[in-house]
């Protein structure tokens, strides 16, 4: 119990309280747009993320944090029209024009894990589209710093 509103709280707050929330909520649009693409429920993913976030944050409040707002991402993403999964697209190639460092939060082994929990081959195709796409932005920066 206490644990939840500690995690509610830090969420709520989350922009005051939570240490580089901006790379967060970068990963986090990362793993909801990838997990919106499916088309398929977030329940069949929650197991991988969970690993994925305690491999990222050894912290448990960072890595419930994590957790809690690709949830919020993928409500928006379901509920709200403006926010669908190209909008969300856009938004994370925005960020990565405006801060490119954020190439190198993207994961593409944490996407692989995460493709492995799809079932519909139509959505898996997508998603290998999506992750050779990321998988190109990191090697473009790291090129880059090179």
């Amino acid at each position: 119990m206490i644990q939840r509103v500690r995690s509610y709280f830090l969420n709520a707050f989350r922009e005051i309280f939570v240490y580089h929330h901006s790379s967060l909520e970068f990963r986090a649009k990362i793993y909801a747009l990838f997990i919106a693409s499916s088309n398929e429920p977030i329940n069949q993913y929650e197991d991988t993320l969970e690993k994925i976030a305690f491999n990222i944050y050894k912290e448990r409040d960072r890595a419930d944090t994590l957790l809690t707002t690709i949830k919020e991402y993928l409500k928006s993403v379901y509920t709200k029209k403006h926010l669908g999964e190209e909008p969300l697209l856009i938004e994370v190639i925005q960020e990565l024009r405006m801060v490119p460092r954020y190439a190198l939060k993207i994961e593409p082994d944490h996407l692989e894990q995460l493709r492995e929990c799809t079932h519909n081959q139509d959505s898996k195709i997508y998603q290998d589209r999506l992750i050779d796409f990321l998988r190109q932005k990191r090697s473009d920066y790291e090129a880059l710093r090179r």
